[in-house]
């Protein structure tokens, strides 16, 4: 089915998201990382349109979704989230979550009235003391000069996430990352002030974590397996930030054995 992509209202704002409306299957809710937006999840979407209702929100304040009244926040972006859901009168749903998609995925489990039967995390955000002291220095804005120097530092910066990615790739997390605004950082410092050790330790529903061994969480990715009550761990050799672009195969084969 062909990827389609709406808006909703959520009280005096909109989200933005993409779905492929089999309204048929399972639901699956995917949820992006940061700076990016649903747009990373188009490749994976085409895997896995066949067995899913597939639902990709913007978060709030990323891509063509309207920013929070009070910044950037994880609770309240969850809730954004759920309010999505009701209004396409879902009751029950799985979840995925990328990285900041990590984070407010189980936010949402955390805190979501509907049934969350199973959790899927690639990245979880179980950080280090220095993850938490220097994730923040990597969504600094630049300083805008007429020389454009702000310009080439964003596309540094992407460049230098993952070896290998393609031009267009890059193009697109710029221009995402310049979208966001303030939330980019925003986004960014809320991940390390969640308490996202004791949210594992409380989920009940089965959960899968996984990450490529290039990803920058991968070496926490044991530590996260071992507070869940129900979980699973799996590893995707050689991905690393962009896996669900550039190796949406492997990824929905993961999804797929383990959702269905």
């Amino acid at each position: 089915m062909p990827i389609k992509r709406a808006y909703c209202d959520v009280g005096s704002r909109q989200l933005h998201y993409r779905s492929n409306f089999n309204r048929a299957a399972p639901v699956l809710l995917l949820l992006h990382q940061s700076p990016s937006d649903s747009a990373m999840y188009e490749n994976l979407m085409a895997e896995l349109d066949a067995e899913f209702w597939l639902i990709a929100p913007d978060n709030p304040g990323f891509g063509q979704s309207d920013s929070l009244p009070d910044g950037f926040d994880l609770a309240a972006c969850a809730t954004a989230v759920e309010a999505l859901l009701k209004d396409l009168q879902v009751e029950s749903c799985f979840v995925f979550g990328h990285h900041t998609g990590a984070s407010i995925a189980v936010q949402f489990v955390t805190d979501a009235s509907m049934q969350v039967p199973r959790l899927a995390l690639c990245g979880p955000t179980l950080l280090s003391p220095q993850l938490q002291a220097s994730l923040p220095e990597r969504a600094r804005p630049f300083a805008m000069d007429e020389c454009g120097s702000h310009l080439t530092g964003m596309w540094a910066r992407m460049r230098g996430k993952e070896s290998g990615t393609a031009f267009e790739l890059s193009q697109r997390e710029v221009l995402s990352a310049f979208a966001a605004g303030d939330n980019y950082l925003q986004a960014y410092i809320a991940v390390t002030e969640q308490d996202y050790a004791a949210q594992l330790q409380a989920l009940t529903c089965p959960t899968l974590v996984f990450a490529g061994t290039e990803d920058i969480l991968y070496p926490q990715l044991q530590a996260s397996y071992e507070l869940l009550q129900q979980g699973n761990m799996q590893i995707i050799d050689g991905a690393g930030s962009y896996v669900c672009d550039r190796q949406a195969p492997a990824v929905a084969d993961l999804l797929r054995e383990f959702f269905l």
